[in-house]
């Protein structure tokens, strides 16, 4: 029962992998409503647009604002935002002027900004159709591996030894070897983060305080994409109460922009008051453009490989 048991085991990780995603993407948006309520966690600052982007033309354009305003700690951070222009008559998304934009602390690790200072809002509708969605591919998932399974145990020597000569198990073998040394390939040049990552870049983001730190050290590795190199920086800075600290992190830069980078000694970062310790450089954490487009490609990667495992175990069992 080797191999049964083996692909079984797969086919399990794979499914709840993907159910563990669709109840995150569904929900951690809906349900943010209730610890907002609860706990009185919006705040709103006042933004200056810095630059106006129309990503969609129409009535109503939909367009990226780029904004510049101060974080819980009142350092200047930029974001960008994306908003459709219900009156574009009015002219109230144009260069240097000024929008109210609500945080919304209940939606960490997530982007909390969001144009309002109201709550932010769900649909009824939109959380029948997560649940909705969630119910079907349980019972999808429910009647595969039932089935599955009773026909498995009905004859397990002759399912044994056609799992065995299938390339089931090898695909699904493959799919987490893949995905696994991906994941850790991608951390390990500093474009994907974990959770505990993700949550530690907000807080520098939102609660850290900027300042300007001297480069002590580089180490330059080989060409990322293009021109493009990942190096890594040993920096020191002094926090506003006059103390020295140390710190590390890695950036994606243009081989044009090496030398000048190099030549100034200097890096923007951003440090938590509370634990000076942790810091990053402050363009890695505005920047998540490219973080976000590899984030995607990762999921869609994965994704494909999982359809084919299940299709290949669907196959050989049926």
């Amino acid at each position: 029962m080797t191999y049964t048991i083996l692909t079984l085991t797969i086919i399990g990780i794979v499914l709840l992998f993907w159910l563990n995603n669709l109840i995150k993407n569904c929900f951690s948006r809906s349900f943010c409503i209730l610890k907002n309520r609860k706990r009185k966690s919006i705040e709103t600052k006042e933004a200056s647009i810095i630059s106006v982007k129309t990503i969609k033309k129409g009535k109503k354009p939909l367009l990226e604002l780029l904004v510049l305003f101060e974080n819980f700690s009142g350092s200047h951070i930029h974001r960008k935002i994306r908003v459709w222009d219900s009156k574009p008559h009015l002219h109230r998304f144009e260069q240097d002027k000024s929008i109210p934009v609500g945080l919304n602390i209940a939606r960490k690790p997530k982007d909390p900004i969001f144009l309002s200072q109201e709550v932010c809002r769900f649909s009824f509708v939109f959380v029948l159709i997560c649940i909705l969605k969630i119910l079907l591919y349980v019972i999808g998932s429910y009647i595969l591996i039932s089935v599955a399974l009773e026909k498995i145990f009905s004859s397990p020597e002759k399912y044994e030894f056609v799992l065995r000569t299938s390339q089931t198990w090898q695909i699904g073998l493959i799919l987490i070897g893949v995905s696994v040394l991906l994941y850790l390939l991608l951390q390990r040049i500093g474009v994907l983060v974990n959770g505990k990552t993700n949550e530690q870049n907000w807080n520098l983001l939102y609660y850290g305080v900027g300042t300007t730190a001297n480069i002590i050290d580089y180490k330059n590795t080989e060409p990322f994409i293009k021109n493009d190199k990942t190096i890594q920086f040993s920096y020191a800075f002094k926090t506003s109460l006059g103390k020295r600290f140390e710190g590390f992190d890695k950036k994606i830069i243009d081989g044009v922009d090496v030398d000048s980078l190099l030549e100034s000694d200097l890096l923007d970062i951003m440090y938590l008051p509370n634990n000076p310790e942790v810091s990053r450089i402050k363009e890695n954490l505005e920047s998540q453009d490219f973080v976000h487009f590899l984030n995607r490609l990762f999921m869609i990667a994965v994704f494909i490989f999982s359809v084919v495992f299940v299709f290949s175990f669907y196959k050989t069992v049926f």
